[in-house]
């Protein structure tokens, strides 16, 4: 119990410390701003949850190995063990732990032998022996355990006398030895032979050594007796059946609460398509003035158990009691109207849910929830998966570790498996955990720069929209990575040489990657710079087009005709952003040489002044238009130039309007558009005179 407060009262104290910063601290506008968007709710309390249980069983069984290993000597010299400044306390070992303790300390390879899974010592054997006998494709410290391990299930299995039970020491050519026998069947059997690596690695005597495994074997064999009796077995057999009744209850369990998740899928995929549909088929769809009858089709859809009314009467009633207690500690918070507050009564038909849930929400934030939503409800759906997943292997390794004679596949089974699973569950939480908390963080500077950079705000947002892509991404490497070096740990492969043999590889891969590495650094350089962002459009080398991604090491860019290209970071030299902060239309128009230039002047800044003062117009355009005057008079008329400052990529509708409005407003006042004029110049002799159509094409363009 006090363990599981202790793993419980985590997540309760963020929880309340967030809510504390968040009611004492923020100011209004921010509360408001954090309730709406970044509020911890359910789905990532249960993320939240679930994280400190792994990382508190994993920092368990890491410290349960910790303390075991604390007891071995830091270094081995293979001194004299009578002068040794390391004591092993070896009484230790006879306590439980679920991961073999075994590896290279000094110049020894050391591993543990178990009967009937249950820890008894250690043994060594010096780096680099050689079997003598036996399998050769066993190293020498496998070797000497299996044969261990092979005698003591021998010897259990023949069964022995527990009254007349002689475990004792002696001296056998020169060499201490472990002889069990007893008075009736079981003949004198040496158990093993106390070396010098094993004295070295205890830092005891041989004699000290085997004194003291002795006691250890005795209570190892009386305790594997005791667990072979009827009554034994019988206990045995009711943990048992109490464990898969355990097991089956909480998978039924979990197995119903996917089920329900997957129905409030359903419903928020239905009433985000009844959004999206509405949107489309009601050219004047306001978000603002949602009509709840367009979920009228979410009330048609059946209810599939009473239980399924429970679960959603319970979430319905935590949902709005938050949502009602934070109107009250803070009264209007941003949701819709502030002269209504969220109603306490509800009813479970569908249409109705969410015409209370519509009541909270304002505008485009009511389609953003039900999107979050969805998100939240998938994510954890598929922890429940790893949770159903973990449940099993663990319930399958209690109910092995039962018997006496699966003990030991049990606690192998709840070591490497459990632990893989665990780890990247794990990483697959931070992972997302992580990325809540890098949209949080973006998130919060771009609603601080809407309300103290008004005029930057967009600018802003593209740019932390392209910054949160690449964190993200170098967010997912690195737990991503660290969860495979962790799961390398867990086979017993040196995480230090990986880490040393992968700088190595990847120092000599960057001498044949160079380009990457150029990607690379290309890659942070536009971030600093802000070069470009996703959704600028760009004219890079012979490509233009919209910067649909781009990150450390390629921009991709979708060209007007709808290719799709991949430029690396590296090959990218000078950069066009045409929708960086600010846009312009540099509109010129060529009207005839014999026009009134004044009038023609006069038109066309008039039509661009109508233009920035229409009420659909003028929000696209940032300043009233700049007339730059005549600019160009040649045979082909008088070219006249106007420029039209608008915001980042609005500058091509713009132009198109202005284009428009010029050609009806240049004919309605007989204004002839600017043509090319050639004068031909007849001299003849005489004696080839013009006829017919030859004589009148020349008139006309003696005339032109």
């Amino acid at each position: 119990m006090i363990i599981f407060m202790k793993f419980y009262s985590l997540p309760i104290v963020i929880t309340s410390l967030w809510n504390l910063f968040v009611v004492r601290v923020l100011p209004t506008n921010r509360k408001n701003y954090i309730f709406r968007h970044q509020r911890l709710n359910l789905s990532q309390l249960i993320a939240l949850t679930l994280l400190t249980l792994l990382l508190s069983l994993g920092f368990a069984q890491a410290q349960s190995a910790q303390t075991l290993l604390s007891q071995l000597p830091p270094q081995i010299d293979l001194v004299d063990p009578v002068k040794s400044d390391f004591p092993l306390q070896n009484k230790a070992f006879n306590l439980g732990f679920e991961s073999d303790l075994s590896g290279r300390i000094g110049n020894l390879d050391y591993t543990t032998v178990r009967v009937d899974g249950e820890p008894i010592f250690l043994i060594a054997v010096p780096t680099g022996n050689a079997s003598k006998e036996g399998d050769s494709s066993l190293s020498p410290i496998v070797y000497r355990q299996q044969r261990i391990e092979s005698k003591f299930k021998e010897i259990v299995q023949r069964g022995f006398d527990p009254e007349t039970l002689n475990v004792a020491s002696s001296i056998l050519n020169g060499a201490i030895i472990i002889q069990i026998s007893d008075d009736k069947n079981l003949r004198p059997q040496i158990l093993r032979t106390i070396t010098k690596a094993d004295a070295d690695l205890y830092a005891l005597t041989p004699e000290d050594l085997a004194s003291e495994t002795v006691d250890q074997v005795r209570n190892a064999l009386m305790r594997a007796r005791r667990e072979r009796q009827p009554e034994a077995l019988r206990r045995q057999i009711k943990v048992a059946l109490v464990i898969v009744t355990i097991v089956v209850t909480v998978s039924l369990v979990v197995l119903f609460i996917y089920r329900w998740l997957g129905h409030r899928i359903h419903l928020l995929k239905m009433a985000i398509n009844c959004l999206v549909k509405a949107e489309e088929e009601d050219p004047n769809f306001d978000y603002n003035y949602i009509d709840a009858s367009i979920f009228k089709n979410i009330a048609a859809i059946p209810r599939y158990s009473f239980a399924f009314q429970i679960l959603d009467r319970i979430a319905i009633f935590l949902y709005y009691l938050s949502a009602y207690s934070k109107t009250i500690l803070f009264g209007n918070v941003g949701w819709g109207d502030s002269k209504k507050n969220p109603p306490l009564t509800f009813s479970l038909d569908n249409q109705k849910i969410f015409e209370n849930i519509l009541e909270l929400f304002q505008g485009k934030d009511f389609y953003d929830f039900l999107k979050n939503r969805l998100k939240q409800v998938v994510f954890t759906r598929r922890i429940l998966i790893f949770f159903l997943f973990i449940i099993w292997i663990r319930g399958s390794a209690f109910f092995l570790q039962v018997f006496p004679n699966t003990r030991r596949l049990g606690r192998q089974l709840s070591g490497t498996p459990i632990s893989l699973t665990l780890i990247w569950l794990s990483a697959i939480i931070l992972i997302k955990i992580s990325d809540f908390l890098i949209e949080s963080f973006f998130h919060t500077i771009e609603n601080d720069y809407a309300i103290l950079q008004t005029a930057k705000y967009t600018r802003r947002k593209i740019r932390i929209n392209t910054v949160s892509s690449a964190v993200r991404g170098i967010n997912l490497v690195v737990c991503i990575f660290t969860a495979f070096v962790f799961s390398l740990s867990l086979f017993d492969v040196p995480v230090a040489t990986v880490l040393a043999g992968a700088g190595i590889i990847g120092f000599a891969v960057s001498f044949g990657s160079q380009n990457l590495i150029k990607d690379l650094i290309a890659g942070i350089s536009n971030l600093m710079s802000d070069a470009f962002a996703i959704n600028d459009f760009v004219l890079i080398g012979e490509f233009e087009g919209v910067v649909e991604d781009t990150n450390l090491f390629v921009t991709r860019i979708r060209c007007p005709n709808g290719d799709l290209v991949t430029i690396p970071n590296g090959a990218i030299g000078t950069v066009c952003n045409q929708t960086k902060d600010w846009s312009r239309v540099d509109y010129s128009v060529m009207v005839a040489a014999d026009a009134d230039p004044k009038k023609a002047i006069a038109v066309l800044q008039q039509v661009a002044l109508g233009l920035y003062h229409d009420p659909w117009w003028h929000p696209k355009m940032l300043q009233a238009p700049e007339l730059k005057g005549i600019e160009e008079v040649s045979h082909q008329g008088i070219l006249i130039r106007i420029w039209l400052k608008t915001l980042p990529g609005e500058q091509w509708d713009v132009a198109r309007e202005l284009r428009l409005r010029v050609k009806v407003a240049f004919e309605s006042q007989e204004i002839a558009i600017g043509v090319p004029q050639q004068q031909l110049l007849m001299t003849g002799t005489g004696t080839s005179p013009l006829y017919g159509d030859e004589k009148e094409r020349a008139s006309k363009d003696g005339e032109k």
